[in-house]
C-alpha cells in the first residue's frame, strides 16, 4: 500500500511542480482567479491525507509508537478537512463528467474523518476504528482512478470522457466502501488478541519485587 501511495502522488504531482499555473494540465479559469491556488491547496491537503494514511493503517507504529500514530491522525484530519473544504471550491468548474459523484465524496469524507476522531477523543476506539477504515475508502479513490487511467492511456483504449467522468468519481469509492464493509463483517466477531505492548519502568520494578 505504501508504495502505491508514493507512486501515485509522484505520478499526480509531477505534472505541476515548477510548471507555469497556464501550462499546468488543468489551467485556471478566467471566471474564477483563485481556482489555481485553491487547486493546488487541494493536492497539497490530499497529500497530507494519503502519506499520514499509511502511518494511520501501521498497526506496529500504533502499538509500539502511539504517540505517533495520534500526531499523524491529526495530521490525516487536517489534511482530509483541507482538500474537502478546496475542493469544495473548485468542483464546480471541475469536468461535468462524474460531478455529483465527486459531491459525494467532498460531503462523506471529511464527515467520516470528523466522526473518526471525535471517537478517539472519547476513546470509543471501536468506532474510531470503523470510521477511519470508511474515511480511508474515500482517500483512496484518486489513487485507483490514476492507475486505471495510465491503463486506459497505455493500451490506448477508446471511451468516452463523460462515461470515463462518472466512472472514476464512483468506482474507486464505492468499491473501497464495499471492501472495508466486508472486512469489518469478517473480523467483528474475531476474539481480540492481546496487545504485546512494553510495561512501564513502575510495573517492571513491582514484578521484579515480586519476584524477589
Amino acid at each position: 500500500m505504501c508504495s502505491s501511495d508514493l507512486l501515485h502522488l509522484y505520478l499526480s504531482l509531477k505534472p505541476y511542480v515548477g510548471v507555469p499555473a497556464a501550462l499546468a494540465p488543468i489551467p485556471p479559469h478566467q471566471g474564477f482567479p483563485l481556482y489555481y491556488p485553491v487547486l493546488i491547496g487541494h493536492m497539497v491537503g490530499g497529500t497530507f491525507a494519503m502519506v499520514t494514511m499509511v502511518l494511520q493503517v501501521w498497526p506496529w507504529l500504533r502499538i509500539n509508537h502511539p504517540r505517533l500514530h495520534r500526531i499523524s491522525g491529526r495530521f490525516y484530519v487536517v489534511g482530509v478537512l483541507l482538500a474537502s473544504a478546496a475542493g469544495w471550491a473548485v468542483v464546480w468548474y471541475a469536468f461535468p463528467g462524474g460531478k455529483v459523484g465527486a459531491l459525494a465524496i467532498l460531503v462523506a469524507w471529511p464527515i467520516t474523518t470528523v466522526v473518526a476522531y471525535l471517537a478517539a477523543r472519547r476513546k470509543n476506539y471501536m468506532l474510531h476504528r470503523r470510521f477511519m477504515l470508511y474515511s480511508f475508502a474515500f482517500s483512496a479513490n484518486n489513487m485507483w482512478a490514476t492507475f486505471a487511467l495510465l491503463a486506459i492511456n497505455h493500451w490506448h483504449i477508446p471511451i468516452d470522457l463523460t462515461y470515463l467522468g462518472e466512472a472514476f468519481r464512483w468506482i474507486p469509492w464505492v468499491g473501497d466502501l464495499a471492501l472495508v464493509q466486508w472486512f469489518l463483517y469478517r473480523t467483528e466477531r474475531r476474539p481480540a488478541r492481546a496487545r504485546r505492548l512494553p510495561k512501564p519502568a513502575t510495573a517492571a520494578a513491582d514484578d521484579q519485587a515480586k519476584a524477589a
